[in-house]
């Protein structure tokens, strides 16, 4: 979902702010590096690489799944 400009409430980047909307999907992962692929199949999309660098969470480009690093995982 696109950010409106004056619409604060469309912002998923935004996972502390109490107006964001939530993302489709969470899924909790132990390692800062993960891949996404849709859910595979036809329904799917191509296979992407995100690191989450410094962050504890990204999002998919493509379907807006949010990884979230585990509490206590060190990463990698």
């Amino acid at each position: 979902m696109a950010k409106l400009p004056d619409n604060p409430k469309t912002d998923q980047s935004t996972p502390g702010h109490p107006d964001a909307l939530p993302a489709p999907e969470v899924i909790i992962v132990t390692s800062t590096r993960v891949k996404c692929d849709g859910g595979g199949g036809a329904l799917g999309h191509p296979v992407v690489y995100y690191d989450m660098g410094e962050e504890r969470f990204v999002e998919c480009g493509y379907c807006d799944r949010r990884f979230v690093l585990a509490e206590g995982a060190g990463g990698h």
